[in-house]
């Protein structure tokens, strides 16, 4: 049962997490070509696969109580989570209301914005996709590595 639960886990996180990560950089992309609808679009999808990233999680909980190896008490797997919650919650919640702020604000304008309005708010977008970038990939390294494990 742990390694149909462990595969199950693994394939969900590189199903789920990969486009959580990147979703937001077409978020930019659409910022740049001054296209309200796509800004929107990439915050609905970067906010639901962000959340289907919790199955994942949750395959991965199963995992670990099924395991004799791991436990929740493993330093490595503290850290993983938490930054795992902060990535999830700035994908979740953040990110996506800073691009439907975006979106409106461009949908509103009809696609006119001013180029220092506009820096702003793609240098805002960058950082937190940066964030989230630099949250999943340690995530990701840590539960590879699993070190002291």
């Amino acid at each position: 049962m742990h390694t149909l639960l462990s595969i199950l886990h693994v394939l969900l996180a590189v199903i789920t997490v990969g486009p959580a990560m990147l979703l937001p950089w077409l978020g930019e992309r659409a910022l740049r070509e001054r296209d309200g609808e796509r800004v929107h679009q990439a915050g609905r999808r970067c906010m639901a696969f962000n959340a289907l990233t919790l199955v994942a999680a949750l395959f991965g909980a199963l995992t670990t109580v099924t395991s004799d190896r791991y436990s929740f008490a493993d330093a490595w797997l503290i850290v993983a989570s938490t930054l795992y919650v902060i990535a999830v919650v700035n994908g979740t919640a953040v990110i996506p209301g800073v691009l439907a702020r975006i979106g409106k604000e461009l949908q509103d304008s009809h696609g006119v914005m001013g180029g220092e309005l506009l820096e702003q708010h793609r240098g805002r977008l960058l950082a937190l996709a940066g964030l989230n970038l630099v949250f999943y990939t340690a995530v990701v390294i840590l539960m590879a590595w699993r070190p002291g494990a």
